[in-house]
Formats: structure tokens, sequence, C-alpha cells
């Protein structure tokens, strides 16, 4: 039984490969760079259209489209973009996948699929459908892939912000561990002078190992038709956040917010969209239905991620 993850150069499909490989299953890995993981199967596509798929899906394979345009300012510029890569592709390829007698077809979404209420514990059905480009886009493509009349078995995962790097048998790549600590250093300097941040919501995190286990859990157990939310139990706001990262405490100012978000506010009220006022809200998401179906249990906690290095 193959697995074939569209989309194996990002940063969830290569860790995904990886974790595949490394325990002994059959991939196929996906996508327009001509990498080629050891221990698995590459085909390298020129673009992102449905025809490139063509004859690709074979009967059994277990299909997880981790592809996509994830910058939200990128969906703001490319919004017929964003609709391709994040809803129609995925729908196509899911007609061909069934086609082709392929097992099932895992949609890696996001929780920003929905615009929750700010300060309460989201789950799956909380919210209304987002209307910006890139969580409108998810949320169509949701629809429409959980809505599909044929066979084969179709779910959606939602995580929360992911972070981290798989490291597997072979260890964490250098590079991905440099870029992920980078802004340490940054913060520590910043704690030396000012032991404030601006306040900010709070917001949900997800390790990458846990939502590896997460992805193989959905098939180990032959799901159909559901939409899991993948987010550890603890939330962050950056005064948590920065104070990990530093190692001093760091508090929150309400003040320091006030002049830095003034500028944006009466942009706002011009009618001039600042997206760093969503900073402000908490958007906090619930794992209960992937621990209760699943019994899938977060390992990793997000201060531990940033007091490491």
């Amino acid at each position: 039984m193959r697995w074939v993850i569209i989309g194996s150069s990002g940063y969830i499909g290569s860790a995904l490969c990886r974790y595949l490989v490394d325990r002994g299953l059959p991939v196929l890995s996906v996508s327009r760079r001509g990498e080629h993981m050891e221990g698995a199967d590459h085909q390298q596509i020129p673009e992102y259209s449905d025809e490139w798929f063509r004859g690709l899906f074979k009967a059994g394979d277990r299909i997880v489209y981790a592809a996509g345009l994830a910058s939200i300012p990128g969906c703001r510029q490319q919004p017929e973009l964003a609709d391709w890569l994040n809803c129609r592709l995925p729908v196509a390829l899911l007609e061909l996948a069934n086609g082709a007698g392929a097992e099932s077809f895992l949609y890696l979404s996001s929780v920003k699929a929905k615009k929750v209420l700010c300060g309460g514990i989201a789950c799956e059905d909380s919210g209304q459908p987002a209307s910006d480009p890139y969580g409108q886009s998810k949320w169509r493509a949701e629809q429409r892939l959980l809505a599909y009349p044929g066979k084969i078995r179709v779910n959606v995962l939602r995580p929360a912000a992911v972070y981290g790097e798989y490291g597997g048998k072979g260890g964490v790549q250098g590079v991905h561990r440099s870029r992920a600590f980078a802004w340490k250093s940054g913060l520590r300097r910043l704690s030396r002078y000012f032991p404030f941040v601006p306040a900010t919501g709070y917001r949900s995190f997800v390790a990458i190992d846990d939502l590896l286990v997460a992805i193989a859990l959905l098939e180990e157990r032959a799901c159909d038709g559901d939409i899991f939310i993948a987010a550890e139990p603890a939330y962050y706001d950056l005064a948590a956040i920065g104070s990990a990262a530093s190692g001093r405490h760091m508090k929150s100012s309400c003040i320091m917010t006030l002049f830095i978000m003034l500028p944006f506010e009466i942009l706002a009220a011009l009618g001039v969209k600042a997206a760093i006022l969503d900073a402000q809200r908490s958007e906090l998401y619930s794992a209960a239905r992937l621990k209760t179906r699943l019994a899938w249990q977060p390992r990793v906690r997000y201060v531990e991620f940033l007091r490491r290095g």
C-alpha cells in the first residue's frame, strides 16, 4: 500500500515523507523540485496542473495533499492562484484518485478555514467560514472534497500553527534547525533592554512530530468523511513565547500595544484592512475529537521547543 505525498518539498510534506520512510513504508513524493529523498520514489512535475497527475495514482494508494499556497499575504495578492492550488486542484486530483481506485485522500487544511470567536476554545464545528482568500480557499476545498460521492475515503486535518523539525533516523537537518532558532538571539537581546512586549492574543500550536502521528493514525483507523483539528492543549501569547525563548521573564504591555497598533487602527477606520490587528485576538483550538476518536496525545509542548538549543 503506497503513500503518495503531494507537495513533498514543503515543510510538512518533506517531514511526512521522512517519517513514512523511517517506518519502512513505500512512498511516492511528488513536487515541482527534483530533489530525491533516499528510500522514496520521486515524481517531479513541471507545474501543479491536474494534467500532469493523470496516470500517477494506483489502486490502494493513500494520498496526502500537502501542497498549496500557504502564505496569507501571498493569497491576498494572488487570490486566483490560491483558489487553484488550495481548492480546485485538490478536488480535481480527488476525482483522478477515485477513478484509479485509490484507498484514501487526506487534505491538509488549516484552522484558518473558519473564523472563530475571540477568546473561546474552538472545535471543528465552531465559527463561520473564513472570508479572506487563504481561509476561504481552504474552506471551499473542505466542503467540495467531503461532498465528493466517490468510493474513496476522504478526510480533512486542520493543524494549528506547526513548529519544529522532524529528525527521524537521520536527525534534524542543520539548515532547518538554524532557521527555526535564528530569531531566539534577537529575543534574548530585546529582553535585556525591554522586559515588556506588546500585549497579544493567545495562539494554538502543534509540533510537527505530533502532527505526523495524527496523519498516520487517520489512515490506520480508516477514518472517512471526518474533519479533525490537531493542536496541543497549551496556549501562548507573545509574552509567554518571548519568556521561553529568551530565558528572561517578559511582560505584556498594553501601552506599548497602543502605540504600535494606533496607526493600523486609524487605517482600519479609513477602510484599509490591517492584518496585524488580528494579533490582538485570541485563537484557541481544541483537539478533543482527535484525542477521543483516535487516542491521539500530543507529546511535545511549544514552550519546551523554545527553551531548547
